[in-house]
Order: C-alpha cells, then sequence, then structure tokens
C-alpha cells in the first residue's frame, strides 16, 4: 500500500464547510509550529505540552518537526488560501523505543478550530499511515481535567486508566479495511467511529494500488 505522504497535500472541506489543506510536518515548518503555538490558549498549552511559557522551546520545536516517517509521523491541517496561517492543528505519533507496535500520539488544535472534528480527521490518517507501518496500538498521557480528550479517547474505543497525577491512555488499532467493514454492520456505534470511518475510506482508496 502507497503512503499517504507520496500523495499529498490533499485539500478537502469539513462537514461544516472549512476548507482544510493536509499534508506532512516537514524541518522547514519549525517556525510554522511556533506561531501556531502562538494561537493556543494558555490552558491548550498545558493541556498538549505541560507547560505554557508564552513561547515554544526549540527543543519542542524541533522534536515536533523531525519527521522521518518510520519512528515519527505528523501531519499538519492548513487553511488552503492562506499560506501564511499557521495551521488550524497537527498531530503526531511518535514509535516506542522498545515495543515498535506501539506509538504515542498527540494532538494540538487551535483553540478557535476546536469541535470541527479536525482531532478525528488528522487521527484517521495517523492510524491508516499507523497500520502501514506496523503500529498496533496508540498510547497517550493527559491531565486529570482535560475532559475533551477522555472523551474522544473513549469514544474511538480507547482505555482511560487514572494515574496519581494524570491519565494514562491506550487504543488498540484494528485493520482500517476490516474495521471498515465492522462498522458498516455496528450497532450505534459513536459520532466519533462514524467520522472516522469516512475519512479512512478516502484514505483507503488513495493508498490502494489500482
Amino acid at each position: 500500500m502507497q503512503a499517504l505522504s507520496d500523495l499529498a497535500p490533499f485539500d478537502l472541506r469539513l462537514e461544516d464547510g472549512l476548507a482544510v489543506r493536509l499534508r506532512p510536518i516537514v524541518p522547514e515548518d519549525r517556525e510554522r509550529i511556533h506561531r501556531a503555538y502562538e494561537l493556543l490558549s494558555e490552558e491548550s498549552r498545558l493541556n498538549r505540552f505541560w507547560e505554557r511559557p508564552s513561547r515554544l522551546s526549540e527543543h519542542h520545536a524541533e522534536r515536533l518537526s523531525t519527521v522521518d516517517g518510520i519512528d515519527h509521523l505528523a501531519w499538519i491541517a492548513l487553511d488552503p488560501d492562506h499560506e501564511s496561517f499557521p495551521g488550524y492543528g497537527g498531530a503526531s505519533w511518535w514509535r516506542d523505543g522498545e515495543d515498535p507496535t506501539r506509538a504515542e500520539l498527540s494532538f494540538t488544535i487551535a483553540d478557535a478550530w476546536h469541535r470541527r472534528g479536525l482531532a478525528t480527521l488528522l487521527y484517521s490518517i495517523l492510524w491508516h499511515e499507523g497500520w502501514r507501518c506496523g503500529v498496533r496500538e496508540f498510547t497517550g498521557q493527559c491531565r486529570k481535567n482535560n475532559v475533551a480528550i477522555v472523551r474522544w479517547w473513549t469514544e474511538m474505543g480507547g482505555k482511560v486508566r487514572e494515574e496519581s497525577r494524570h491519565f494514562e491512555l491506550i487504543l488498540a488499532l484494528e485493520d482500517p479495511a476490516v474495521f471498515l467493514e465492522r462498522i458498516a454492520f455496528a450497532v450505534r456505534p459513536s459520532y466519533r467511529l462514524i467520522e472516522a470511518a469516512s475519512w479512512l475510506r478516502e484514505w483507503e482508496g488513495m493508498g490502494s494500488p489500482e
């Protein structure tokens, strides 16, 4: 199956009409990542980076923009009509150094574009590409008061385990093709899963050989 990164960028519209351009993050996006960070509220900065300085550290910016497509995969959602706009959000996974079938998943969506389906859209790409690369489980951590990610994670079928100061997140992946067959006959699947399925159909079609 062909990598979606070889076919990007993709221009599409969300259900509410928002125009979005999707592509992998590249090292040249480092300054874009800095500017995108400035769009985040203090609460969103704390949820994503566990700290809230006025400017993202160079360490974080380099880590986010250094992508090899094997151990670190990252995609960004942009406004196709405004190249200077830093982006609506981005998502990454980092492969576990001890277990290559596991990867840590993370999202950053600018506050003004929350609840538009961008996280699920980006997740569907990371799921599709992760499965192609041998990733079979996503993991993560979140603050206890980050109710939005806990709700999203559970609606996607993941498990949430409470620790003393945070939640540990685990989400077992399924072959996207098998998932699409199963979801068609599922009884009352969550809206998040329906959203993910609609995007996965797009990516499965793109990634399949003619």
